[in-house]
């Protein structure tokens, strides 16, 4: 665990004295040992494969090119007790997100306020294209986010979702409200379409979804709508399903404009990285948010 977890002036890149937290804990012979570390998503992540897995180094290294969400990376070392640590890992994580975010009331089209942030389990292995492999998220008050960060830790281990060390890797993120959402598969070669699946609200992969696929030349757009009664949004304490109006029911939940705009990002993005990439998107009135950025195996 040492030799992975590098004192603050090694860290490769030089993060600036503050931007990293370590939390102690004494658990077993009462030896103070590092319990986890907490971190703002930065480039030099992008070197850091063994510490902080596959999605988060391949998000990091496309920080400058991805309108991406404030994140705040936790590492949970192995076979801590979470919840002997949690108290001083979150006040770190919230600490870290942009004024205004942790916390802050935000509302759907629903109409309904809410203080919620976005807990999730970063994948640390590549996961099968098409889909965003084995993870759990949680849209939560602060004031739940304790249980909700002990019961991610806890999927993270008994799915396998750890590190080549043994680490859980979370993501803290403002909660961002979307009228729709969309998880777009690009490769970095020009003969494989893009491939953008819609949904009204937030992304649910059993919700039925509208799927677009885009060539290299952007303009014959093959295009299948879906019959979607029902979209998830936010609600207190996580989400919920709601009846759409009829209107909404059979009509496209991203323009083509919108949909080749994704198509052109996802692709730029997949040759950056020089690999296959699954982008979870949100769509707000107000802007474009790319939540998650997963790299993808054939």
């Amino acid at each position: 665990m040492q030799s992975e977890m590098q004192a603050r002036d090694e860290v490769p890149g030089g993060a600036a004295p503050g931007s990293n937290i370590s939390v102690l804990t004494s658990e077993g012979d009462g030896t103070p040992r590092l319990g986890a570390r907490v971190f703002p998503l930065e480039r030099w992540m992008a070197r850091r494969h063994a510490v902080v897995g596959a999605e988060v180094a391949v998000t990091a290294s496309l920080l400058g090119l991805l309108p991406a969400s404030p994140t705040v990376v936790m590492v949970v070392a192995p076979d801590v007790t979470v919840g002997a640590v949690v108290d001083r890992l979150l006040p770190a994580a919230c600490g870290m997100l942009p004024a205004g975010d942790s916390g802050s009331d935000t509302s759907t089209d629903t109409g309904t306020g809410t203080a919620s942030l976005t807990l999730g389990v970063a994948s640390p292995h590549p996961v099968r294209s098409a889909t965003a492999g084995p993870l759990a998220m949680y849209n939560q008050h602060l004031e739940a986010l304790p249980e909700a960060l002990v019961e991610a830790v806890a999927v993270a281990r008994r799915r396998g979702l750890v590190t080549a060390h043994g680490n859980a890797v979370l993501l803290l993120q403002p909660f961002v409200p979307a009228t729709a959402s969309a998880v777009v598969q690009a490769s970095p070669a020009r003969t494989v379409p893009v491939r953008i699946d819609g949904r009204w609200g937030l992304t649910e992969a059993s919700s039925p979804a509208d799927t677009f696929e885009v060539p290299a030349d952007g303009d014959t757009i093959s295009e299948r709508l879906a019959w979607k009664p029902d979209a998830q949004v936010v609600a207190d304490g996580g989400t919920h399903s709601v009846r759409l109006p009829v209107s909404w029911r059979y009509r496209y939940t991203l323009t083509r404009e919108t949909v080749r705009r994704l198509a052109t990002l996802a692709r730029d993005a997949a040759v950056a990285a020089g690999r296959s990439l699954t982008l979870d998107i949100a769509l707000g009135a107000q802007a474009t948010v790319v939540l998650r950025c997963r790299p993808t195996r054939d």
